[in-house]
């Protein structure tokens, strides 16, 4: 994979670097901390851009950037803003509204896309008459949406973005007219009278692009942009998706500073990872240290946590759905970057007019600073990716990781959008024992490849197919005195899916799909006494249908049902009935949100790994199908929340939640070696459990001038027990009380933060607790302009957690390899990039 995917990013990344002979000569901008204001207004008159805002939004908002007339406007607008909060609403070509962005530091259960709106209204008329034309269609071209007017002739469209808009008005019998309409925050004009002629005349149809977005953010769903992705909280050295979302209330990590992702208390593989529609069954390097994510390439990320749409299945908690960049979309940027954890690359090359190529690389740079430590413990070799003596140059672990990203887009006719590419991600890890004991190979892959298709059909439906393969392979490799011993286990799925939006008027969208996969688990393991095979194929057909409702003013109701049917050898076993119901209420979208679901959820795919000392979880890990003997996980969630803000600088967030789930695969005390492939093997030990899980989530920012302040705080239990009976016990992952407070200050080209975790300790395996966590990390930022490039600069620090961390004792022949991801040491991680 390397010898291609080099050569291959060095050319797309110069595509971006080719500057013409007179590059010297031409004009140039170059704004180091000045007012947004000004920046925008000099733009605006360089390149013509048309941009509305209100002066508010962009108060006390400094930006460092540069424009010459050779670079694309639309593409410098973007860059200008990025990381200022503010996001460009493309209205048509060459004009923009600018909206506000959600915090990066986000503690809402969900972020609104409009935050400067107004109500585009009128009234359709005869004009000869005067009488109101009730079944006139009025259409946003734009926006691709429309309607029918009343009964008295109006129509009013609320929540749209400031600016002007092209809509078309039509009757039949009388002849369509094209205008330009405005829109303004709290517009005290009256609404415009609209008068359709009886004359007949042909009029062209209108040209509007696929993809249109659903009608308003789903109840129980965090939506963050390539922004908050990519600013802090910061993780070693470098931004992390994971460290972002580890903010919300709620949500934890395997390793408290590190980890995989615990969404209140539930298992990490209770939560599914979805990337450009393909499921992603392994989305972590170095055992969770962080995440396969680079959010530099990701334009969209939705946290969907507790209750699901019915369009979504597979996570029992939660459902990550991210969406990379895309060249095409005006995604231009290109970045490269170094720290004491990964060099790392990300372009978005556009290639033409109607074709786009996004590529990104990362490898990993453990062991040159940061190394890996290994001591026996709790009757385990535990290994630790960062906990090494970074002199130590001999007899440490080996721990190598990386990550390549490659997609084409292309534009098919006015109304379609086709993606092709893949990923390939790999972790290996390598051990030599002390004093010739022997020694351990551990390697992991995931892959995925995928093509997809977005297009309009008619005017009022959008169509989106999508084809996939994705996958994990693990192969471990034990070197030891008694013999050797070596596991094969692999994941792959095949599958396809039909998705349908219809916009059957401004308050209704409905959507349905259909979804089919074809799963096989194989595994293989020889021992010196014996070997060992095992399969299982499970197939599965999905469909749903959900209807996104608006009945009032600031009322949305989503109902909807997903069904579920699984093949074993040819025999169906039933049919699963998922109901989910959403509701959404706003009198005041700026001030105040309340929102509830209730959803029936299952998960057909398992994956079971084993704890030693109770809290460090084993390297190997194995994968169970849903296939009959072994259970389907069903759980059903309720939740609650309501979002208010009282002033423009202070919001809170308050959610209640409770759950209730059968099937999971739980293993029964400590293990002293590690799992085989033999389904029946692995449900001795980790028979089916039931889990229950309840809590209130709390948190508040306060932003003002350059400051940002930050709580986060829940409260919670989650425990589970055999579904044979016996008494309720915490689950692996239980904190009851998690808290944390955050401080930023962005000043200029500076930015830093402070960063302070408060957590209960994990359940021991007598039943009782480790003691308090606590954890303080601080991080700061510089940011400036040179060569043509924007530089970053960012050093972070993490007090590490009190424990032995290098090699300790001999230990004995047999032990099984474990992990403890506690993430940075105590001193100061660096790393650089350079965007353009």
């Amino acid at each position: 994979m390397r010898p291609f995917v080099l050569p291959v990013l060095a050319a797309a990344i110069a595509l971006g670097a080719v500057r013409p002979a007179g590059a010297q000569a031409e004009a140039e901008f170059v704004w180091v901390g000045a007012p947004l204001s000004e920046a925008l207004y000099e733009l605006a008159e360089a390149t013509g851009l048309e941009l509305v805002f209100a002066l508010r939004l962009v108060e006390d908002v400094r930006v460092t950037g540069r424009y010459r007339a050779s670079d694309d406007p639309d593409r410098a607008l973007r860059y200008l803003l990025r990381g200022t909060g503010v996001r460009a609403e493309r209205i048509r070509e060459g004009q923009y509204v600018l909206i506000k962005e959600p915090l990066n530091v986000t503690v809402a259960g969900e972020t609104e896309r409009e935050a400067y709106t107004g109500t585009l209204d009128g009234r359709v008329v005869d004009a000869e008459t005067g009488a109101a034309l009730m079944g006139a269609h009025v259409w946003l071209v734009d926006l691709g949406l429309g309607d029918v007017v009343a009964y008295d002739g109006s129509f009013a469209v609320a929540d749209l973005p400031t600016g002007r808009y092209v809509v078309r008005v039509s009757h039949v019998g009388y002849t369509p007219v094209r205008l330009e309409l405005d829109v303004f925050p709290d517009s005290p004009r009256l609404p415009p009278t609209i008068r359709l002629q009886t004359e007949t005349v042909e009029s062209p149809d209108a040209d509007v692009i696929a993809g249109p977005e659903p009608p308003g953010v789903q109840p129980g769903m965090t939506e963050l942009g390539a922004r908050q992705a990519a600013a802090i909280p910061y993780a070693l050295g470098e931004a992390d998706l994971a460290a972002t979302l580890s903010w919300l209330p709620g949500l934890t990590r395997t390793g408290g500073a590190s980890g995989a992702l615990v969404v209140r208390g539930a298992d990490p593989t209770q939560t599914r990872y979805v990337r450009d529609g393909v499921p992603l069954y392994e989305p972590w390097h170095a055992f969770g240290l962080f995440s396969a994510f680079q959010p530099e390439a990701l334009s969209r990320v939705r946290f969907h946590r507790g209750s699901l749409p019915a369009s979504l299945g597979g996570g029992l908690a939660a459902v990550l759905d991210v969406e990379t960049t895309d060249a095409l979309a005006g995604d231009t940027l290109r970045t490269l970057g170094l720290g004491a954890v990964a060099a790392r690359a990300v372009a978005d090359v556009p290639l033409g007019g109607e074709t786009g190529m996004h590529i990104g690389f990362r490898r990993s740079a453990l062991g040159a600073l940061l190394t890996p430590g290994l001591r026996a413990e709790g009757g385990a070799w535990v290994l630790d990716p960062t906990g090494g003596d970074p002199f130590r140059r001999t007899g440490r672990p080996d721990v190598t990781f990386s990550d390549a990203a490659l997609k084409f887009s292309r534009r098919v006719g006015r109304h379609g959008h086709v993606e092709v590419g893949g990923t390939l991600g790999t972790d290996a890890v390598r051990i030599d024992l002390p004093i010739g004991i022997g020694g351990m190979d551990y390697g992991w892959r995931t892959h995925t490849a995928s093509a997809r298709y977005e297009g309009l059909v008619g005017q009022t439906t959008l169509v989106t197919a999508l084809g996939y393969q994705t996958g994990h392979s693990a192969v471990e490799n034990r070197r030891l005195r008694l013999g050797e011993t070596r596991t094969d286990q692999a994941l792959v799925e095949r599958g396809a899916s039909l998705d349908v939006d219809h916009f059957v008027s401004l308050t209704h969208q409905l959507r349905g799909g259909i979804q089919v996969a074809s799963r096989e688990v194989t595994g293989k393991q020889v021992r010196p006494e014996g070997a060992d095979d095992a399969r299982q194929r499970v197939g599965e057909v999905a469909a749903y249908v959900m209807d996104t409702w608006r009945p009032g003013e600031g009322w949305q109701v989503q109902p909807g049902l997903r069904a579920e049917a699984r093949v074993v050898d040819g025999r169906p076993m039933g049919l699963d009935l998922s109901p989910r119901l959403f509701a959404r209420w706003s009198p005041d979208e700026d001030r105040l949100v309340v929102r509830a679901g209730l959803s029936r959820q299952t998960q057909a795919v398992h994956r079971v790994r084993d704890l030693v000392a109770g809290r460090y979880a084993l390297a190997a890990s194995r994968w169970l199908l849903s296939d009959g003997a072994v259970a389907l996980a069903r759980a059903w969630q309720v939740g609650a929340g309501v979002e208010w803000a009282p002033s423009d600088p202070l919001a809170f967030s308050l959610d209640v939640y409770g759950r209730r789930s059968r099937g999971l695969l739980e293993p029964v005390g400590s293990s002293i070696q590690e799992a085989g492939v033999i389904p029946a093997d692995l449900l001795a030990t980790h028979p089916a459990h039931a889990g229950r899980a309840a809590g209130i989530e709390l948190a508040t920012r306060y932003a003002v001038a350059d400051w940002t302040l930050g709580f986060s705080g829940a409260l919670s239990r989650a425990q589970i027990r055999p579904e044979t009976g016996g008494e309720w016990r915490a689950s692996a992952y239980d904190r009851p009380v998690a808290l944390g407070l955050i401080a930023q200050r962005a000043a200029g080209p500076w930015t830093a933060a402070l960063r302070l975790d408060v957590e209960s300790g994990l359940t021991r395996p007598d039943g009782s607790r480790d003691g308090v966590q606590v954890r303080a990390s601080g991080a700061v930022g510089a940011h400036t302009a040179f060569g043509g490039l924007q530089w970053t600069a960012l050093a972070q620090a993490t007090a590490r957690p009190l424990g032995p961390s290098i090699s300790r004792g001999v230990g004995e022949v047999g032990l099984p390899l474990a992990t403890d991801a506690r993430g940075l040491p105590g001193w100061p991680v660096v790393s650089v990039s350079a965007r353009w």
